[in-house]
């Protein structure tokens, strides 16, 4: 019979929820408060719906640490960011809110000191 198809997923090695998870608990070990988005739908009675409240493009990860706010996008070494998550870049760019594009916790460990 197999496994659906969400399982066969979650059985593969998720480099980019494993590095998210590193890179939340460094950030709580060192004091900043932060906290993974929900960048996905919900299910509702095993049928899956967009989330039409959800920002798209926002990032994965946001970080208030030392009075400053920081957001933080992580991608594995092959992943790319998506049009709207550039756009977001862009407007933190424009707003001067530090914006981290995350492929390793050093990127994260760089810009937050």
């Amino acid at each position: 019979m197999g496994y659906p198809r969400w399982q066969k997923r979650r059985k593969n090695k998720n480099t980019e929820g494993a590095l998210q998870l590193q890179i939340l608990k460094y950030l709580r070990a060192i004091g900043a408060v932060a906290g993974k988005t929900k960048t996905t739908g919900i299910s509702r009675n095993g049928v899956f719906c967009a989330d039409r409240y959800l920002f798209i493009g926002f990032p994965d990860i946001t970080i208030f640490y030392k009075n400053k706010i920081y957001f933080c996008e992580v991608k594995s070494a092959k992943g790319y960011q998506s049009r709207y998550q550039q756009l977001f870049q862009e407007l933190c760019k424009d707003s001067n809110i530090p914006y981290i594009l995350a492929r390793k916790l050093e990127d994260v460990m760089e810009i937050i000191k």
